[in-house]
């Protein structure tokens, strides 16, 4: 699917923040407890938007799940 520059734009951004979501969660004392709550799949889901540098990066899959799961584990990560 083709996106437009603006599109393009937002989903970066989106990434952005999800990632910045998640580096917080990492940063608090709970975070351990909350990655053993995790399944496999929430696990891929966690690090497939950890590690991507463009919405490109993320399967459609696991955009539909993301907000989700990042979500939950740092609200357990508080």
């Amino acid at each position: 699917m083709a996106y437009t520059k603006q599109e393009e734009l937002e989903l970066n951004q989106q990434l952005a923040r999800w990632q910045k979501r998640q580096l917080t969660a990492v940063r608090q004392n709970n975070i351990d407890s909350a990655f053993e709550k995790m399944n496999d799949i929430e696990r891929a889901i966690w690090e497939q938007i950890a590690k991507a540098t463009s919405h490109k990066d993320v399967n459609y899959l696991v955009w539909d799940m993301a907000e989700k799961v990042i979500s939950k584990y740092c609200k357990l990560a508080r």
